[in-house]
């Protein structure tokens, strides 16, 4: 049964709902952990047990609506993506997969209306989607109303938009939405469910004349609205400097990556169709091959995305196509390129770099420019991780809103030069490494024969060791730590190591303490180097042997 094969979380978000007694649920859980799994599991499960006779999925974009269709499928649950009025409710089928947009204009409402006076669950993917349009709302409610339970789907919550309200959907007096279940970054992280992600950012200066005055700015600095947006143009602009540099950066952390990952791959999130034809102009100059380019205007956009989720191809570069629901865990690497600043499209860029394969351990890159609303974005993410990793406690999301979106350069500016991409700083569980910082932890890693992509997971135990100066032996190449501090260490992974196993064998964090103690070991704060040492070794036993 499929239920049996869920991870925890999964688990849990069907207990809530088995539990409740309403309508309507919103789920948040974090790219990549398993959105679509769940939300099928749930069907099977309410279609087995005869309280609903019919599943309905709303998806974004025609690229969901087959990818969801075939995830069914491979599950045993027959649900026909719509391309046709006959398909809302074809013989055979237990279901449909139709897209926001489809219920908007035309019969579609009407047709989806008419499948759901059976007793129907209704999915809807990516539920923010609804407020992209009034229409896309209107549309959404009408077609689904009558169904006898509802489910949303989001990766990242959201506040009001009292321009385009979302059906089905609560809100909080402060305008938050307000979640049924959620399961963040931080969690997924530690339990091994989704891949750490370093935030490397690039600062550069702009130069444009606005009605015949030279005027010039850094990405770095607090800007109006409209000037970041200029600056932003000058700096993505292909024959400006900075752009090159930084697919150049890129491509070094890929290629070090594929030194132990040969298939990992590298995305570019590209502002405009021009922009992505030039950048892979350029990446084929510094790569030596040439990019797959995915855009929202190419019939074959799909196929193109499919077969390079199944190749070997080092990048690929998209605009508006691989941003939700696009699932190539090979993705290591990412530039982003685009102009739009709202912490829901960044956390979905972020989503792309986040799904993991087994025995696998390293970071995600994703370089950005140095706008301080996207450091803030990237801190926030990292924040989520600390926490998580460091008290067994829940995180709270970061608040979204919708402001910050994309801003038309002004017609009256001419853009005139960029400098060149100058790394500014990187953003690691929730923390700002300077250059000077990156460049000693890969000293280090070359020093000790770690490879480079690893050097900033030095950087905690480095900063440790800095604070207590006398513990440092400059004759010898090993690093002498404190038994206090290596206890700290050996604690933290201990508790790693169990929520993996935890995970993996289907157990609660509490389970498997529990299970530690009946082995014979101590509670792991009044553990010694040597008890700490004898769990790593008994858990990596037991995860082994699952």
């Amino acid at each position: 049964m499929l239920t049996n094969t869920l991870r925890s979380w999964q688990q849990a978000a069907l207990r809530v709902i088995s539990a409740g007694a309403k309508s309507d649920y919103l789920i948040t859980a974090t790219p990549g952990a398993g959105k679509t799994t769940f939300s099928l599991a749930l069907a099977s499960r309410l279609l087995e047990e005869g309280t609903i006779r019919r599943v309905v999925v709303v998806v974004p974009t025609d690229s969901l609506r087959e990818q969801w269709a075939d995830a069914a499928g491979r599950l045993g649950l027959h649900l026909m993506p719509v391309s046709a009025p006959e398909d809302y409710d074809k013989q055979g089928y237990q279901g449909c997969v139709v897209t926001y947009a489809q219920l908007a204009t035309g019969a579609g409402r009407d047709l989806l209306r008419r499948t759901t006076r059976v007793p129907t669950l209704a999915v809807m993917d990516e539920i923010h989607h609804a407020g992209d349009a009034r229409s896309w709302g209107d549309g959404l409610r009408h077609a689904v109303e009558q169904a006898a339970l509802r489910v949303g789907l989001t990766g990242t919550p959201w506040r009001r938009d009292n321009q385009s309200p979302i059906p089905f959907v609560n809100y909080d007096a402060d305008g938050q939405v307000i979640v049924d279940y959620a399961y963040e970054y931080g969690t997924a992280v530690a339990d091994g469910v989704c891949r750490r992600i370093e935030f490397h950012a690039y600062d550069g200066e702009a130069k444009w004349t606005d009605c015949g005055v030279v005027e010039q700015a850094r990405l770095g600095t607090e800007l109006k609205d409209e000037d970041v947006s200029t600056v932003l143009d000058g700096v993505y602009h292909p024959d400006h400097a900075w752009i090159p540099v930084l697919l150049a950066r890129a491509n070094e952390a890929l290629a070090e990556i594929r030194q132990e990952i040969p298939d990992a791959a590298g995305l570019v999130v590209a502002e405009r169709q021009w922009h992505a034809q030039a950048y892979a102009t350029l990446l084929k100059k510094i790569a030596g091959v040439d990019p797959v380019v995915v855009v929202s205007d190419d019939p074959d956009a799909k196929t193109a995305i499919d077969k390079f989720r199944n190749s070997g191809s080092r990048w690929i570069v998209a605009v508006k196509m691989v941003s939700e629901g696009v699932d190539i865990p090979r993705l290591a690497v990412g530039v982003y390129a685009s102009k739009t600043r709202t912490p829901l499209f960044f956390r979905q860029v972020v989503g792309r770099f986040v799904r993991t394969r087994p025995n696998e351990e390293f970071n995600a890159r994703l370089f950005i420019p140095a706008v301080p609303t996207l450091m803030e974005h990237a801190r926030q993410i990292e924040q989520e991780l600390r926490h998580q990793l460091d008290i067994e406690t829940g995180v709270e999301g970061p608040e979204g809103d919708r402001s910050s979106y994309e801003q038309p350069q002004l017609p009256t500016r001419e853009l005139v030069s960029a400098t060149e991409a100058a790394f500014d700083r990187a953003i690691l569980a929730g923390e700002e490494v300077s250059p000077q910082d990156v460049a000693a932890a890969q000293a280090t890693a070359q020093q000790l024969g770690i490879p480079n992509q690893y050097a900033l997971n030095l950087l905690p135990l480095m900063r440790q060791q800095a604070s207590s100066p006398e513990v440092v032996d400059p004759l010898s190449t090993q690093v002498v730590t404190p038994q206090h501090r290596q206890e700290k260490i050996l604690r933290g992974e201990v508790e790693t190591l169990s929520r993996k196993y935890a995970y993996k064998a289907k157990l609660q964090f509490r389970d498997v303490n529990a299970e530690l103690r009946r082995a014979g070991f101590p509670p792991r704060a009044k553990a010694s180097i040597r008890e700490l040492q004898k769990m790593l070794d008994t858990l990596a036993r037991w995860h082994g042997a699952l």
